[in-house]
């Protein structure tokens, strides 16, 4: 396939350094939830896992995959998905909605989201990767300290905003947008059981009102981690959930 001429940009990308990290994730069946409780951390049932984590370093998209960044994938490499249902349905006529170009794409399965980083010469990040460019090795709760702060990311909205919006909201590595405005794919793909899922990592614009046993909705914390039940690519498509790439040094 044809290679990208704007998407590959290192200077689009931030740097996190080799480093020796603790990483501690949180998740939890939630049910009627509310933003403050949310916010609190003091609802649902709750799983923890914690274990060390050594990187070489890497390079991670300062933002999220773009709907313009993805549609010059699309027409640089003529991308097809082998299963199309629900594939970039807010798009009409082959483009994003109007004025969109630098919301986060989405609609996106994670086969999708692979196919356009092994064409931009880049890969999904792994769950540790992401939390550590999101959080650094100090473990803070948020991608900007320690204090939830509605004004630093889109996090109770309708729609997503332009990504890098919220730069005060930005990681210690300069990373944006790595809580709220959508969900992201994570290469984390296991077998539970009889099923596979993958994590998902980062909240969404969008918070809904009533019970969210699946795919809840609104900011999470660093720590925080959403089961993400693969089952089609059709499925596996949502409206709150997008992705970003890392490239390898």
């Amino acid at each position: 396939m044809d290679r990208p001429m704007t998407t590959n940009n290192k200077k689009d990308m931030v740097q996190i350094p080799s480093t020796d990290y603790t990483f501690h994730v949180e998740y939890r069946w939630v049910e009627g939830l509310t933003l403050d409780s949310l916010v609190q951390d003091d609802a649902g049932i709750r799983y923890t896992n914690t274990y060390q984590f050594e990187t070489p370093g890497y390079l991670m998209d300062k933002t999220e995959v773009t709907n313009a960044q993805f549609k010059e994938f699309m027409d640089a490499s003529g991308y097809k998905p082998k299963w199309s249902k629900n594939f970039l349905k807010h798009w009409k006529n082959g483009t994003y909605p109007t004025g969109q170009g630098n919301h986060p794409v989405y609609w996106v399965s994670i086969e999708d989201a692979k196919a356009y980083a092994t064409w931009a010469g880049k890969r999904l990040p792994t769950e540790e990767e992401w939390q550590l460019a999101a959080q650094s090795t100090d473990g803070r709760a948020w991608p900007w300290g320690n204090l939830y702060d509605p004004d630093k990311a889109n996090m109770d909205s309708e729609e997503t905003t332009p990504v890098g919006s919220y730069p005060e909201g930005a990681s210690p590595y300069g990373a944006l947008d790595m809580t709220g405005n959508v969900w992201e794919w994570t290469d984390s793909k296991q077998l539970d059981g009889n099923h596979y899922f993958c994590w998902i990592r980062g909240g969404s614009h969008y918070f809904a009102k009533g019970s969210r046993w699946y795919i809840q909705g609104g900011p999470v914390a660093n720590y925080q981690r959403l089961k993400f039940w693969l089952m089609t690519p059709a499925l596996n498509r949502s409206p709150s959930v997008g992705f970003r790439c890392v490239k390898n040094l």
